[in-house]
């Protein structure tokens, strides 16, 4: 096809850019982001014969529980073909197959025209019944193009249950493009009652229904879905900016009584009389190396990745990179993003570790591509298990996982490991600009309100306030059948995420310092990740008050990799927190007089 043409294009061009040089294995990367990101771009002659495929069968309620097509006893093609998938579509659970039993023609409109007849045996008849009953249904591609129906309908009662058997192909061309394509079952002569015991004999048929159309490829619906939810869109618009100003209004204010506090600070800190109480007392202590230095800078390599790539992922949204419909896409991107950017998690945890003095360089590159990895592939081993075990296309064959450990071996922990010892050797010692005594100044107690936990919650609340309008959405197109498109609405609460987490930290960190406790590192990254704490509690309230989600496959996915997502989320926010913390120490303790 002309997209294989422009893959291998693409491909050829990065790898003619690179050479032999020594960035090959990156270029090569390229190249399967080229693929990845493609789809096809078809052009027919009149009467040419288009490809049709089958897909998925999903429960409506379930959306993450995929079967393949033919798990229900439709008509098989004589010759029985798997489409070649893409990285993106095996990750998104797509196992398409070729329907070579339907004759479609570019343009030509056709009559009743029959698939097949087949003799369904009791328990056939018996897995379309249970398919009804839970509102299952197939998707068809056309032109790449999705087109979903359901496998059957049932009255009210649930004792009458009715098999879809004949489909209409309703398409619009303009010139030699596929413009839309939509798959309509046929009421009345078109359903048949399957009973609740027996065989059954079953006739299936479709028609076709071309129609000219004036709307441009480029402006089909499959590219642009934003205009199919542009109400939808404009209410989430409002919804946001609403939620937003009150969410910023707070966080400047909490903001602007923090500098006048600090003012009043300078101002008697820097006076004739010295005056050694609050956050100046504690100037020999505050730059004291946090316990579990290993671990600690391993977070920050992880987190600071994990930032990079949200942000690049956001970004290509916002572009319009992804096609609206290849959900895989972006999962496999996100590993390929992941594998290149090994080498920040290297370098920046390397260079903390160094700063703050750690010896144990093995540990520390070791925990740094173990930290986030291990957890993600222990919980993908255990929903992995399950979907095999149900039969579910969510279920990554072995040649994929296969694919990925390379990735993870041959890519990622060499450039993990490249990144520690660039940062090693490039970083010098920590500088602060006050020294540090060698025993530490006890704690005084504190009230109950300022302890660790009361902190962190609130620390954690403001911003998951600043985002639960929009994490509804997020969830609706990860956990339902909705498409996700006003990434630019995502990519302004990201960044305002990223800007209130940042303020509520750093005036947390100033009050604690406040009451003279010096202990704010690990407390400054716990605050800031502290959001994805509220994230989690969330998904619990989607599942009960807003889903319909049921049975151990799918319940399994949405808990399992929720959890993923917010370990992510907390890394990330964890380390926003603690940037922003140390600058901010930084700044207030290099601004006032010390002996």
């Amino acid at each position: 096809s002309k997209a294989t043409v422009s893959v291998l294009n693409c491909s050829a061009s990065v790898l003619r850019g690179i050479g032999d040089q020594p960035m090959e294995r990156v270029a090569l990367l390229l190249a399967v982001l080229c693929s990845v990101v493609a789809h096809d771009d078809q052009r027919y002659e009149e009467f040419e014969e288009i490809n049709l495929f089958g897909d998925n069968l999903i429960p409506e309620a379930n959306p993450s529980e995929s079967y393949p097509f033919f798990d229900l006893a439709f008509c098989k093609p004589a010759h029985f073909i798997e489409k070649k998938q893409t990285l993106g579509e095996i990750l998104g659970g797509s196992r398409k197959v070729y329907l070579r039993n339907y004759q479609l023609y570019f343009g030509k409109s056709t009559t009743k025209s029959e698939v097949c007849t087949k003799e369904l045996t009791e328990e056939e008849v018996a897995k379309f019944r249970d398919a009804i009953l839970n509102h299952w249904s197939f998707t068809m591609y056309l032109d790449e193009i999705p087109m979903k129906a359901p496998v059957g309908m049932y009255d009210p009662t649930g004792e009458n249950v009715y098999l879809s058997t004949h489909y209409n192909f309703d398409i619009d061309f303009n010139g030699d493009r596929v413009i839309e394509a939509i798959l309509k079952e046929q009421q009345g002569e078109g359903r048949i009652s399957l009973p609740k015991s027996g065989p059954l004999e079953v006739k299936f048929t479709y028609t076709t229904t071309w129609k000219q159309s004036s709307v441009q490829f480029e402006d089909r619906p499959a590219n642009n879905p934003k205009f199919i939810y542009e109400e939808e869109i404009d209410i989430q618009w409002f919804s946001i900016i609403n939620s937003l100003v009150l969410v910023i209004l707070l966080t400047f204010f909490l903001a602007f009584i923090t500098l006048r506090l600090l003012r009043n600070d300078f101002q008697r800190y820097n006076g004739e009389e010295e005056d050694e109480t609050g956050w100046k007392l504690i100037h020999t202590d505050v730059f004291r190396f946090p316990k579990y230095v290993t671990l600690f800078t391993a977070m920050l390599g992880c987190g600071t990745q994990l930032a990079i790539i949200f942000l690049v992922m956001l970004s290509l949204s916002v572009l319009g990179v992804f096609y609206a419909y290849g959900r895989g896409t972006m999962y496999a991107s996100i590993i390929l993003i992941y594998a290149v950017t090994a080498f920040v998690a290297g370098y920046v945890s390397g260079s903390w570790y160094r700063k703050l003095g750690g010896e144990q360089w093995v540990h520390n590159v070791l925990l740094t591509c173990c930290l986030f990895v291990l957890p993600v592939l222990a919980i993908w081993s255990v929903l992995n298990s399950i979907a095999w075990a149900k039969g579910s296309t969510a279920a990554l064959p072995a040649g994929t996982v296969l694919g990925i450990f390379a990735l993870f071996f041959l890519v990622a922990f060499p450039l993990t490991l490249a990144g520690a010892l660039v940062g090693k050797k490039h970083t010098g010692d920590f500088k602060a600009p006050c020294r540090t005594k060698q025993v530490a100044r006890p704690i005084p107690p504190a009230p109950w309100w300022r302890g660790p936990f009361y902190h962190i919650a609130v620390a954690g609340f403001l911003p998951f306030s600043a985002i639960s309008v929009e994490l509804y959405y997020v969830f609706m197109s990860l956990w339902g059948h909705q498409l996700f498109t006003p990434y630019s609405i995502l990519f302004l609460v990201f960044g305002i995420l990223l800007l209130v987490t940042a303020c509520i930290t750093v005036s947390l960190t100033y009050l604690q310092l406040s009451v003279e406790d010096h202990e704010w590192w690990w407390r400054s990254f716990l605050s800031g990740g502290a959001t994805a704490f509220f994230m989690y509690a969330y998904i619990f309230y989607y599942w009960i008050v807003e889903s319909h989600m049921y049975g151990a496959l799918q319940l399994s996915f949405y808990f399992g990799y929720m959890l993923i997502i917010c370990y992510a989320v907390f890394l990330m926010l964890g380390c926003i927190g603690f940037f922003s913390s140390m600058a901010f120490v930084n700044q207030i303790y290099g601004s006032i007089k010390l002996d």
